[in-house]
């Protein structure tokens, strides 16, 4: 808004994104010089894109959003909630097969299996 000789805005955004934090965290840091500094990113955008100055386009402006740590969370579990409804269980009791003394006895059909699994690593 154009008040007498200068120009007065009021900005606000949520913190919804990474990149509205640090642009609301770095503005917060100049202080007094976030005026400056707007208009200089806004010369600067301007000067990257003159199609901006254009009157008779609407300008779009489209903002890559990166995913917050709380929404990949959210996306990572629910992968794993949809791959883990689509498996098969594994058995709720572990066939015993142990050659530890103090455990299970091992039998010859274990023993006769485990030789046979190691003909893979030959």
């Amino acid at each position: 808004m154009r008040i007498h000789d200068k120009y007065r805005y009021t900005l606000q955004w949520g913190m919804d994104t990474f990149e509205k934090q640090q642009a609301g965290e770095f503005l917060e840091s100049l202080g007094n010089s976030k005026s400056d500094f707007i208009v200089l990113a806004v010369t600067e955008y301007l000067s990257a894109h003159p199609e901006a100055l254009a009157k008779a386009d609407k300008l779009q402006i489209v903002v890559k959003q990166s995913y917050t740590k709380e929404q990949v969370k959210a996306i990572v579990l629910a992968v794993l909630e949809d791959k883990m409804a689509g498996s098969p269980r594994a058995p709720q009791e572990p066939h015993e097969t142990s050659l530890d003394p103090s455990g299970p006895a091992a039998t010859e059909v274990d023993i006769d299996e485990m030789l046979k699994n190691l003909d893979a690593f030959q």
